[in-house]
């Protein structure tokens, strides 16, 4: 009779520090669900530089950079936007925008793809509204590494330029490449050319040059330092307009 008294006070004392301090050899615990979110197929990069001078004169130099791209194994959309605007103590000097808009779509997962394009210009300064160009054709992804990439593109289409004297529809070749090479961990150089000749006349021609040297400056925060020249030349400009529209200058460039 006392072991059983004696088993059930010290029973009794068991389950009331079990109680009291909440541990128990039966206790299960819920194991952390973690779920991670998978990856955007969106990357690109924002730009900006802003250039000031005062004193004797006075002037501000403006240029807005947008790139975004999208890939999979079977598609590719590229989207570039660019912003150039600079004014002095007298008028505005510079004031264009150009835009345009690639989708590609690779044929049975290779490195030929079918290719449509639109693009549009506007400038402030030119005797037209805005020009518009409509192409499509094929591209080759001569080299593609995890440094450098290389890519060709052959198409036709054609451009116009709304609101000019002589608006019509111009049919173009299109000729065009972009290439890019990692130099270091830090440095990047970057060149992006497409020729558009007339089919009338080969003599008239087009030709849009993007290049430029990026230098990683925050690892954490992927921020770049731009040295860039971005030119539009056309042989046979509108009358009072010079042949070649240039820009080129320094911005920061946020990768994302």
């Amino acid at each position: 009779m006392k072991n059983t008294t004696v088993l059930f006070h010290l029973s009794f004392l068991f389950l009331t520090a079990t109680a009291c301090f909440g541990q128990t050899s039966t206790e299960i615990e819920n194991p952390e669900i973690i779920i991670e979110a998978e990856p955007s197929l969106w990357s690109g990069s924002f730009a900006a530089g802003l250039n000031g001078k005062s004193g004797n004169s006075q002037s501000v130099d403006m240029n807005i950079e947008m790139n975004w791209v999208r890939e999979t194994d079977t598609n590719k959309t590229d989207l570039i936007a660019n912003y150039f605007y600079s004014t002095n103590q007298i008028a505005t000097v510079t004031d264009r925008f150009f835009g345009q808009a690639r989708q590609e779509r690779k044929i049975r997962e290779g490195r030929l793809s079918t290719f449509v394009q639109t693009a549009i210009n506007w400038d402030r300064f030119k005797n037209y509204d805005y020009r518009i160009a409509l192409h499509s054709g094929l591209s080759y992804e001569v080299i593609k590494e995890d440094d450098r990439f290389f890519t060709t593109r052959l198409g036709a289409g054609a451009s116009k330029e709304v609101g000019a004297v002589i608006d019509d529809w111009i049919p173009e070749l299109q000729i065009g490449a972009d290439w890019e090479r990692k130099i270091t961990d830090t440095v990047k150089t970057y060149c992006t050319v497409d020729y558009y000749p007339s089919f009338k006349n080969f003599e008239e021609y087009r030709v849009n040059t993007n290049a430029g040297l990026e230098f990683l400056i925050d690892w954490q925060r992927d921020i770049n330092f731009r040295i860039f020249a971005f030119n539009r030349y056309d042989s046979t400009p509108p009358l009072g307009n010079v042949s070649s529209d240039l820009d080129y200058g320094f911005a920061l460039a946020f990768d994302f």
